[in-house]
């Protein structure tokens, strides 16, 4: 019996994850420097905000990852390896591409949806975690990390970096958030 795959959900319209964000800490294809680490080049846009604030879908989809990546502390409390935290990606069908793509959500407190879930625009999937913390990966900023991507998905969690070293992906499988968005809700031609 041959298998059918249905697209994801169609998406028309994209919004930003969190109401009124101005304060972007990292842009995308920032070169990340991190304790004396060269982390390679930001694969997406970190967005400061403050522990708890709600974090929204960009558009309707389905939800194809949502897992706690812990940060880890020794056992005197001392940070010993920064995570993702919270992280959700959820897959949405392009209308005017008619292609699959994929936002990425990191540093959640907590998330609201799990594997399989089909979401709509604007729903709530989560809240930023607190500053070093276990969910928000050990970071002390207080962030969204938020991300597009384009590439095959095969269920695993996405890269934050591109490092020289870990070529697991291919920069043109990911675009500025921002302006992927702005141009996505332009009419699909002049004449509509």
């Amino acid at each position: 019996m041959t298998q059918i795959i249905m697209p994801y959900r169609t998406t028309p319209k994209l919004i930003f994850p969190v109401e009124n964000f101005k304060k972007i800490q990292d842009d995308f294809r920032d070169l990340g420097f991190f304790q004396g680490k060269d982390w390679g080049v930001h694969l997406g846009i970190d967005i400061k905000l403050q522990a708890e604030t709600k974090i929204f879908s960009i558009g309707r989809g389905t939800v194809v990852y949502s897992k706690l990546h812990p940060a880890e502390f020794s056992d005197q409390g001392e940070l010993t390896k920064k995570n993702w935290g919270g992280v959700v990606i959820i897959a949405h069908h392009n209308y005017k591409s008619k292609k699959t793509f994929y936002s990425l959500y990191g540093h959640l407190g907590k998330r609201y949806v799990k594997t399989g879930d089909l979401v709509e625009m604007g729903e709530l999937i989560g809240t930023i975690g607190k500053s070093l913390s276990e969910s928000n990966g050990g970071w002390k900023s207080e962030h969204l990390h938020f991300a597009i991507y384009h590439g095959p998905f095969h269920g695993k969690v996405l890269p934050g970096y591109l490092s020289k070293e870990e070529e697991n992906t291919k920069m043109e499988y990911w675009s500025d958030p921002e302006t992927f968005i702005e141009q996505y809700n332009q009419p699909k031609n002049q004449n509509e």
